[in-house]
């Protein structure tokens, strides 16, 4: 076998490796920070949120055409307001500042987003190998629920991990609390809306809130 031919097929093999082993939550930090126009809405997808969703679901999020990608930048937009409530730090003024230089300004909170791991993730789990991503989707809006209502009310022991699983069996929005007040369990229907069940979030955080 000729040298070039052998190149050929180790660069072909690379490449398919790469390929192979791309990672669908880079493609989505790297989607959400182009949409939002900055880099922290990036790092706050990639080290931030978990989404565990089925194969099919990844490269619909992804989609401009769809309204997942814009409700996931508007949840990263979220976790910033609420890390600004619980560290006073505003990570879009400061990237956006013209004092000190873009690169310095996004290594400076590219910082104060790992250190505000501790702090704060959110998990969600979503039951099956396939999602929808048009905007109306449960799974979706009880992220967006979950976040928002975490922005208004801030828990008193200043950490909030929350874990949101959306099941097919599951027959009404429900929410643990830890002792602590800073680990809420939400579990949920993936078919079948039902109603109240963002005042059962709400309410939950607002419980164990400063504000409650």
């Amino acid at each position: 076998m000729s040298l070039s031919r052998t190149l050929l097929i180790t660069a072909a093999a690379v490449l398919a490796s790469t390929v192979a082993h791309a990672d669908p939550k880079e493609d989505l930090a790297f989607a959400v920070q182009g949409l939002n126009h900055d880099r922290h809405s990036g790092w706050v997808i990639e080290r931030l949120v978990t989404l565990k969703l089925g194969d099919k679901c990844w490269p619909k999020l992804t989609d401009k055409t769809q309204r997942g990608l814009g409700l996931l930048a508007s949840d990263a937009r979220s976790i910033q307001r609420y890390a600004k409530a619980v560290t006073g730090d505003d990570w879009f003024a400061i990237e956006g500042q013209s004092s000190n230089g873009a690169e310095a300004n996004r290594a400076t909170v590219d910082k104060m987003v790992d250190a505000f791991k501790p702090k704060f993730h959110v998990t969600l789990d979503l039951e099956g190998d396939d999602c929808g991503v048009t905007g109306n989707d449960l799974w979706l809006k009880y992220l967006g629920s979950a976040l928002g209502s975490l922005v208004k009310y801030p828990p008193k022991s200043g950490v909030a991990n929350l874990t949101i699983h959306v099941k097919a069996k599951a027959k009404d929005v429900t929410v643990d609390v830890d002792k602590a007040g800073s680990a809420f369990t939400i579990t949920a229907p993936r078919d079948v809306e039902r109603s109240g069940w963002s005042d059962k979030i709400e309410n939950a955080m607002l419980r164990v809130s400063a504000k409650g």
